[in-house]
């Protein structure tokens, strides 16, 4: 028997749904036998993704053939099944011990929610539970998955969490060696059209965003402490290991998030097929099939670089040229699209909830201004407001460094007896009504290239101290009785 091959569906949808696509593997040659389909349970508030991914062991181990622990399979995942399987690989511990990476030898993920989806806090509204909620009648009629969506929301804690196990420890768990798998994805490069267009957001195929569904990341740590952490310097950016495998996002032209598997096309599936050999004998390397992946998705990118507004799904003529005037861009001039997902805290680990970032550029006169060409959209986790995602176009020859910035920021604790305090060109103590610290980003390179790179998510932990007040002597919070 050749290797099995397992499917794993995403929020809301049914194992039933991946048939077109199962078909489609079937006239490539994979054996109709060795696919099998997971269903599971996502619209019922009760179940998180964690719970999911232990649903997925349960089976495995109850399975007549991946009941052997030993036993080397593929997966095939689509929107929230990536978190799904990569919380199940996180769940088994680190790569030196972990056998589960073992045996997973490939993995693809098909318009992956690798980092959520714009669309998950719209979920647990009650239009949302009208829209997408269980219609079943019983115990979780109209529930629309609350806890997984909660998983599932722009800058959320689980995918920060999850991101430090498997993208950013210390050992990768998706390396060039033979102990770990192989994965590669595809995003389809169109929103949704006719009536779903209402829910689609700029950047994206419908429901993921184009900078949120690869697994390559790296973390920057800006550290305004009194004293950084080792007295390492105050900004930090992880490498682009030698050793870590790269998974960019390949652009799947004419697809949104569902016609993606409804109506595979014909060449992705090709890919897929022989990305399921890749390693084996007879099969590419893998360094081959990816610069192949790469020159097919080219045609898919001249659309995912166009600007906001221009070409928008269900705008026209007239009203198109407009979003592009008074965005200030012609189409065709963007790098493309990133995310950075943020995350404030203080020297004890603690989340800032009231903080503010702005970022600056140097104009030819030496002014420091806002650089309102990069902003776009920011989203602060519902739960949790110290994690907050920034979703950001890339002007034209910004990853290229030539562009000077700086970060302004500034924190607030809601009251007088505390500060948080940064220190940056100079100490500063925060608050509404205080003067922000500011930060140079010039060296964040330090031979690791820009900050900058398209269609990737980027974390930032912010750190800062927190006082009690005043600074200089003793606090109101606790003093000594008088004798």
């Amino acid at each position: 028997m050749s290797r099995p091959l397992v499917l794993i569906h995403g929020y809301s949808a049914e194992g039933k749904d991946f048939e077109n696509l199962k078909q489609a593997l079937i006239a490539r040659g994979i054996d109709s036998q060795d696919i099998d389909i997971c269903n599971y349970i996502s619209l019922n508030n009760e179940i998180t993704i964690k719970d999911i991914a232990e649903g997925l062991d349960r089976a495995f181990r109850m399975h007549a053939v991946f009941g052997n622990e030993t036993q080397e399979f593929d997966c095939l995942v689509h929107s929230t099944g990536m978190l799904v399987l990569r919380a199940w690989l996180a769940n088994a511990g680190p790569p030196a011990t972990n056998a589960r990476l073992k045996r997973l030898k490939h993995l693809v993920g098909l318009a992956p929610a690798t980092w959520g989806s714009p669309q998950a806090h719209k979920g647990r509204t009650w239009l949302g539970a009208m829209v997408k909620g269980n219609r079943h009648l019983g115990p979780d009629f109209l529930n629309a998955g609350d806890r997984v969506l909660e998983g599932l929301e722009l800058g959320s804690q689980f995918t920060w969490d999850l991101a430090h196990l498997d993208l950013l420890g210390p050992e990768p768990f998706y390396d060039k060696g033979v102990d770990s798998p192989y994965v590669a994805v595809f995003i389809g490069n169109t929103p949704y059209e006719g009536l779903a267009s209402v829910a689609n957001d700029p950047g994206t195929d419908g429901t993921v965003r184009w900078s949120g569904c690869s697994l390559n990341a790296r973390k920057i740590t800006i550290d305004l402490t009194r004293i950084p952490v080792a007295n390492a310097s105050r900004i930090t950016i992880t490498p682009w290991a030698d050793h870590r495998l790269e998974i960019p996002m390949i652009a799947v032209d004419g697809r949104n998030h569902g016609s993606l598997i409804s109506e595979p096309e014909p060449g992705m599936v090709d890919l897929v097929a022989a990305f399921l050999k890749v390693g084996d004998p007879g099969g590419e390397t893998h360094d081959a099939w990816l610069a192949r992946a790469q020159k097919y998705g080219e045609a898919g990118l001249p659309r995912m670089k166009i600007n906001p507004g221009a070409e928008a799904a269900g705008l026209e003529g007239d009203v198109k040229k407009f979003f592009a005037h008074i965005l200030g861009h012609s189409p065709g001039e963007l790098e493309g699209w990133q995310q950075f997902v943020v995350f404030a805290c203080d020297e004890r680990g603690d989340g800032i909830p009231d903080y503010m970032i702005e970022v600056l550029t140097q104009q030819p006169d030496g002014q420091w201004v806002p650089f309102h060409e990069m902003s776009t959209d920011v989203h602060p986790y519902g739960p949790d407001s110290s994690y907050r995602c920034f979703h950001v176009r890339l002007p034209a020859g910004l990853s290229g460094g030539g562009v000077k910035l700086r970060a302004r920021i500034n924190a607030s604790t809601g009251t007088e007896l505390l500060a948080y305090q940064g220190y940056g060109s100079e100490a500063r103590q925060l608050g509404s009504t205080a003067e922000p610290v500011e930060i140079d980003l010039d060296d964040l390179g330090q031979g690791n290239g820009s900050m900058f790179c398209p269609f990737t998510t980027t974390l930032i932990q912010i750190v800062l101290n927190r006082e009690p007040l005043p600074l200089d002597k003793v606090s109101r919070l606790l003093t000594f009785l008088e004798s």
